[in-house]
């Protein structure tokens, strides 16, 4: 039995670990948050924070779900494991394919001490850019699925749940933003997604191929979104999330 084959790779749980860290982090310099823009409009800050962590973690459910079925359905399960042998021979290769996540371009925090200086608004803002870039990706995951002889429903309609969340939480975080920064411009540049020609490759491998780096690349930033909302809610509000995340 292969080990492992649905838990995060070691790249993911190293990046896990290190982001799990943003809540030891000290003296984090905030963006001022007055207690009536946390209250203005219809729904508190605090209630748009709980609303993204719950569909951030939906997603990451339905991701894991996903994932799970590709190593497991006939479908798919030949080719992931496959990937997965692969990857146990040539450490470097595993290495620099699962280091070229589209969203591994954004510009974060290397040290405790660079993130000391993030801003609740820029991290609002990197939050913003990572569920963003993934808007064209799951798009076409959604259409080649339903194009794929043989894929399963089970995947096809979690997919298409994924796409509908990751639309929803972008603008649940547009509103959050807005509170904080009334009239602040978005951001037009956005990691760049470039595997769409591999994902509808005629070539059975590097099609296969293309969908088990989405679905690493997927859950690896879907933990990451879900963390740093964890973090900015805690420090909005200093309840009992902070006592409750587990790591």
């Amino acid at each position: 039995m292969l080990p492992s084959l649905t838990q995060p790779s070691l790249l993911g749980v190293l990046l896990l670990l290190s982001v799990s860290n943003l809540l030891q982090w000290e003296n984090v310099t905030c963006a001022p948050i007055h207690e009536n823009k946390t209250e203005q409009g219809d729904v508190s800050l605090k209630d748009l924070f709980d609303h993204a962590i719950t569909l951030s973690q939906t997603t990451s459910a339905l991701t894991t779900e996903m994932r799970k079925l590709f190593f497991s359905d006939g479908f798919s399960a030949n080719m992931f494991k496959k990937f997965v042998l692969d990857f146990f021979k040539d450490k470097m290769y595993m290495i620099k394919i699962l280091n070229s996540c589209h969203t591994f371009s954004l510009n974060t925090p290397e040290t405790v001490e660079e993130a000391r200086d993030i801003s609740f608004e820029d991290f609002l803002k990197m939050i913003l850019s990572i569920v963003h870039s993934w808007n064209n990706p799951l798009h076409h995951l959604v259409t080649e699925l339903g194009g794929m002889k043989g894929a399963p429903d089970a995947i096809l309609s979690r997919a298409k749940g994924v796409e509908t969340i990751n639309s929803e939480l972008l603008e649940n975080i547009m509103t959050i933003l807005s509170k904080i920064h009334p009239g602040l411009k978005e951001n037009e540049t956005y990691p760049v997604w470039t595997d769409l020609a591999s994902l509808q490759a005629a070539d059975e491998e590097c099609h296969f191929f293309a969908l088990y780096k989405l679905f690493y690349c997927l859950r690896v930033d879907t933990y990451t979104i879900d963390l740093y909302l964890k973090y900015l809610r805690c420090l909005l509000v200093k309840g009992d999330i902070c006592s409750s995340l587990e790591f």
